[in-house]
């Protein structure tokens, strides 16, 4: 007899429950890290923007900083749906 054979069907219920459980954590976990990624992209475009339109030294900070957030935003989605 297999070990899946000796098992009652609370064991079962309870193995299925805990599976449930973690795909829905996963789920609503890709969800919030896609959610927070594109806000991220966003503030990064925005960054971008403004060191589009700025005058003086302050705007190599601001395009420095909207190229790597965004470019860390789009590697996180990449990571989360393509990887």
């Amino acid at each position: 007899m297999s070990d899946t054979e000796k098992r009652s069907d609370a064991e079962h219920r309870r193995a299925v429950r805990e599976a449930v459980e973690n795909a829905g954590r996963s789920l609503l976990s890709t969800v919030v890290w896609t959610v927070l990624a594109a806000l991220g992209a966003l503030v990064g475009l925005q960054s971008l923007q403004i060191a589009f339109y700025g005058v003086g030294t302050a705007t190599v900070g601001f395009a420095a900083f909207g190229v790597v957030v965004t470019a860390a935003s789009a590697y996180l989605l990449y990571d989360l749906h393509w990887a």
